[in-house]
């Protein structure tokens, strides 16, 4: 029994093993790719190669720069506006006694089941008539919008777990609704909250197809977007489009990374003490 189990275990391991190589090497030929010019992406595409080509990040980083910058502010200002909006209205769900909440959760979570391109046209005209064509707000509100519903329906389920004891304690000594979000519900919150903040980062980041038609020029277009349109010479071939795509990725990396950290914060700071 003992070396069946063994063998099992050595199975699932190789197994995983294959999974994660299969996974990760992609994005280390996109590393190596980065460095090389032509000849030698054509000549070694699969591992790195000498010279090495950092030139390739000069080039990339010239062009993505500013769309770089875009990015970031359309993907924070939407991570903070769909928390916002979305703690607010799960709250409202789960402890409030408003009539009919039942109702609008059930309306917003049914967006969830509408198709983005089925609303793309509608979205567009939208934007257009409120003149927000070509502009920050005109890429932040309708993903916004989208990433809304998810995060309703999962708060609304956080919400409704954390026990009722803490928030009871808390409206006998006397805490208003104001509050009670702001200092017992949102703190013990984080996960969710993290959870929600990756997920919207990761859709407004590699969010291509709304950016595109919402955007001309170069004022506000996103780094998604750039990356299409980055010029190289013959010589240095694709070398720059892969330094900028890993120039692209690095953002949400450490978006990625800095709200694990929260994650497993919050999980400790919302243990309740039986």
């Amino acid at each position: 029994m003992k070396s069946k189990k063994v063998t099992l275990e050595v199975v699932v391991s190789v197994i995983a093993a294959i999974l994660l190589f299969v996974t990760f090497y992609p994005f280390f030929m996109l590393l190596c790719g980065s460095l090389k010019d032509k000849m030698q992406l054509i000549e070694n595409p699969w591992f790195f190669d000498l010279p090495m080509h950092f030139g390739n990040y000069r080039v990339a980083g010239s062009q993505i720069l500013w769309p770089l910058f875009n990015s970031l502010v359309i993907t924070a200002g939407g991570i903070l506006l769909t928390l916002a909006i979305s703690g607010l209205a799960a709250y409202a769900i789960a402890h409030s006694d408003m009539p009919g909440k039942s109702i609008i959760y059930f309306y917003i979570i049914s967006l969830l089941m509408v198709p983005g391109f089925v609303i793309l046209i509608p979205q567009f005209l939208v934007v257009r008539d409120m003149n927000l064509f070509n502009t920050y707000l005109g890429q932040i509100l309708p993903p916004t919008a989208n990433n809304v519903a998810m995060g309703v329906m999962l708060m609304t389920s956080f919400f409704k777990a954390i026990p009722s004891s803490i928030t009871e304690s808390a409206k006998v000594e006397g805490c208003g609704s104001v509050r009670l979000f702001g200092r017992i519900i949102l703190p013990l919150s984080k996960p969710i909250m993290a959870t929600v903040a990756i997920t919207t980062g990761l859709n407004l980041w590699n969010n291509y197809m709304w950016p595109l038609i919402i955007t001309n020029g170069q004022k506000v277009v996103p780094v998604i977007v750039a990356i299409t349109r980055i010029t190289a010479s013959i010589s240095e071939g694709d070398g720059p489009l892969f330094a900028g795509y890993v120039i692209a990725a690095l953002p949400i990396l450490v978006l990625f990374s800095f709200a694990s950290k929260q994650f497993i914060e919050g999980i400790t700071a919302g243990a309740v003490k039986g």
